[in-house]
C-alpha cells in the first residue's frame, strides 16, 4: 500500500469516527429534548418526621400544576400536584401566582436516618411516555426510637 493511500485511509477513518460522534450527540440531544423539560423548577424545603414540602414550576407554562412524586429511601410514597399556597414563590418571582407548593405527609417509617427526594413528573408529546425531574436536591432527615424501644 502506498503512503498516499495510507494517509487517505486514515483520513476517512478520521472522518467517519467525527460523523459517528455528530450522529450520537445529535440522538443524544433529540432524546434528552423530548423527555425532559428544561423550563421544570422547584426546590425541597424541608423533610422531617411530619412533612415533606418544597415547591415546583413550569416556566414554559405558568398557569399549569406540576405535578410530583415522593420518594423516601427510593421507594415511591405519593403524587400529588404542586398547587398549595406558597406567596413566597411568587415574591421572588419564580411564579406569576401563589399556587406552586406541595406538602407530602411523611409516612411512618423505622428509626434511623431516611432520604426524601421529589420528582417533577413530565409527560411529553407521547401520553404513554413519562419522566421524572429531581427538583432541588435531597434531604436527610432522621428518625428518633420512641422512648421504650
Amino acid at each position: 500500500m502506498s503512503l498516499f493511500s495510507r494517509g487517505m485511509l486514515v483520513q476517512l477513518l478520521i472522518g467517519k469516527s467525527v460523523a459517528e460522534a455528530l450522529l450520537v450527540t445529535a440522538v443524544a440531544a433529540g432524546f434528552y429534548l423530548t423527555t425532559t423539560n428544561p423550563n421544570l423548577r422547584g426546590w425541597l424545603d424541608q423533610a422531617d418526621t411530619e412533612t415533606v414540602s418544597g415547591w415546583a414550576v413550569d416556566d414554559g407554562n405558568a398557569a399549569n400544576r406540576v405535578d410530583v412524586q415522593l420518594f423516601i429511601d427510593d421507594r415511591f410514597i405519593e403524587q400529588r400536584s404542586a398547587n398549595d399556597f406558597r406567596p413566597d414563590v411568587h415574591q421572588a418571582k419564580r411564579a406569576e401566582d401563589d399556587w406552586h407548593g406541595f406538602v407530602f405527609k411523611t409516612p411512618a417509617l423505622p428509626p434511623g436516618e431516611h432520604e426524601a427526594r421529589v420528582y417533577a413528573l413530565y409527560r411529553g408529546a407521547s401520553a404513554t411516555r413519562r419522566t421524572l425531574q429531581i427538583i432541588g436536591k435531597p434531604l436527610h432527615f432522621r428518625i428518633n426510637a420512641a422512648p421504650g424501644q
